[in-house]
């Protein structure tokens, strides 16, 4: 059984209104001519939902929460940015792994593992990696603290999550086309997407400015405090030697 198509307004509201999304879905009550044509019209239906609960998951996880949360650790500073951070990735891997259920839940049922673009597999695999983020993440933490420094478990935790939430964010792209959607309901994902993106991408720029300043404030600083000590340094050794 192929996958029901879904209405292009219908997408626009699985990223924000899912509950207004499912009432909408249901429609008007049909009149079957017989009970089976009831049963399948019926069957036919709870996909159609299950189709769009997995498109609401998977498109606030992916194109939303999760580079959202990445820029909010960015571009603001606060106490307990870190656990804020870590509190709302958890969250909205939450959101994830129910997608990912019901992601389960129709290719077992249409029979659609293996498809031309890869979009069951490549979601199985993204969720997977995400699993390990929080370790890294609370590894780097600890050490960090400790050290003052930066640590392969910060690097390897910031590019791991890049690349997933990229790749998360495209194979989203490739289930709305594995669902026959609209190309407006294709344009709506790729515009909300792409907003949430470019936000997560302008808090990494601020940040590194932020740090290239920072640096540039100190090197005179530390000059100043080198310069300082080698004067008290030479008047000590004049005084050593006039004495």
């Amino acid at each position: 059984m192929a996958m029901a198509r879904i209405p292009h307004l219908q997408l626009i509201a699985t990223l924000l209104l899912a509950s207004t999304v499912l009432a909408q879905d249901a429609g008007p009550p049909t009149s079957p001519s017989s009970g089976g044509e009831e049963e399948d019209s019926g069957s036919e239906a709870f996909s159609n939902r299950v189709v769009i609960a997995h498109g609401i998951c998977m498109g606030l996880a992916f194109a939303i929460f999760f580079p959202l949360g990445a820029a909010i650790l960015r571009a603001l500073n606060f106490g307990g940015l870190v656990w804020f951070h870590a509190g709302w990735q958890i969250f909205t891997y939450c959101i994830a792994i129910a997608g990912l259920g019901l992601g389960i839940w129709i290719a077992d049922t249409t029979d659609q593992w293996v498809v031309p673009n890869g979009h069951p597999i490549i979601g199985i695999i993204v969720v997977a990696i995400l699993f390990l983020q929080p370790v890294g993440g609370l590894v780097h933490h600890f050490i960090f603290r400790k050290h003052q420094k930066g640590t392969v478990w910060g690097v390897a935790h910031r590019w791991t999550g890049r690349m997933m939430l990229l790749l998360g964010a495209i194979n989203g792209g490739l289930g709305l086309m594995l669902s026959d959607n609209t190309v407006k309901g294709e344009i709506a994902y790729g515009v909300l997407a792409a907003f949430f993106f470019l936000l997560w991408g302008v808090s990494l720029f601020i940040d590194q400015r932020q740090k290239k300043n920072a640096a540039k404030n100190v090197e005179p600083q530390i000059a100043t405090v080198e310069s300082s000590s080698l004067e008290k340094k030479s008047h000590e050794t004049e005084n050593g030697l006039s004495g």
